[in-house]
């Protein structure tokens, strides 16, 4: 490891990442670096060198590898978690948290916000992945989307210019999303308090809740639902060490208390390849697994 550039956030050595992921598995970070806020940042990309560089959100959508990650892990903080109302847009940070952000909008009586209430994880990995359910997805709010490069140069990105996809932003691996600029439409407070009820139930019927959970495992083909593929293929009681499929919906893995990142990546992995068997279907992971084996 090269020299650490001095900073004013903080900087863990042999950090324990399971505690920053919803799964609550995985190895240590060799370094995790916290900035104090956007300008500490900068600095340290400014200063750093050749050292490999991972950012995490909130940690919902995320496997990593029990043997840890090499290098710098960077865990946006405090620093980034503000939403500014402004004339045209709202400015927010890309650590607030999906369920805060719906919440303020609320309040504030802008809609199109409510599907977010019942996403885990922050703003800046739900857009880098286009996080969305109920039929609506993220860059439907996006004006642009504010990133740094890995020299610390910051960057706006004009929501013209990302190739948003099905679960995928296209935003450049090497860009660290920092904040973004999004719509405001204003709406009826108790409509969209209706809105975010309907979905908070939905969401409660059909989906695991108070367990150890990642949330969706495998992007949908097209025309496909990946619950539907995985239940057909005969994979529902599957499972390998603590690790297991939902109970409430197949596309769903459950760390049960005891499971490690392995378990559920090889639990994932044969999921696929007996859906493929069965159906011809291939399942693409949409959890991000990262680390060493």
């Amino acid at each position: 490891m090269t020299s650490l550039p001095k900073i004013k956030g903080i900087y863990k050595r042999n950090f324990s990442l399971s505690k920053l992921t919803w799964f609550q598995t995985g190895g240590k970070a060799e370094i995790l670096f916290i900035p104090k806020d956007l300008l500490d940042l900068q600095f340290f990309l400014k200063n750093i060198k050749n050292t490999s560089i991972n950012i995490i959100g909130g940690g919902s959508n995320l496997l990593i590898r029990d043997g840890g990650i090499k290098g710098i892990v960077i865990k946006l903080g405090s620093g980034f978690d503000f939403v500014n109302l402004k004339k045209k847009y709202i400015l927010c940070g890309a650590s607030v948290k999906n369920i805060n952000l719906s919440n303020k909008m609320t309040k504030r009586k802008i809609k199109g916000y409510e599907f977010l209430s019942t996403i885990p994880g922050t703003i800046g990995g739900s857009i880098f992945m286009n996080a969305g359910c109920f039929g609506r997805e993220i860059k439907n709010l996006v004006k642009s989307v504010i990133v740094l490069d890995k020299k610390g140069n910051l960057i706006e990105l004009d929501k013209n210019s990302i190739n948003f996809k099905y679960r995928s932003s296209g935003i450049n691996k090497n860009y660290f999303i920092v904040a973004t600029k999004l719509k405001i439409s204003k709406g009826n407070e108790t409509n969209i308090r209706k809105i975010i009820k309907k979905f908070l139930n939905l969401r409660k019927k059909t989906q695991p809740n108070k367990v150890l959970t990642g949330g969706s495992t495998f992007i949908n083909p097209k025309r496909k639902k990946a619950w539907k593929l995985i239940k057909d293929a005969g994979c529902e009681n599957m499972f390998v060490g603590g690790a297991k499929i939902s109970d409430k919906h197949c596309n769903f893995l459950v760390n049960t208390g005891s499971a490690n990142s392995k378990d559920l990546e090889t639990l994932g992995n044969k999921i696929r390849s007996k859906v493929f068997k069965k159906t011809g279907e291939k399942l693409d992971w949409e959890i991000k697994r990262i680390g060493v084996r």
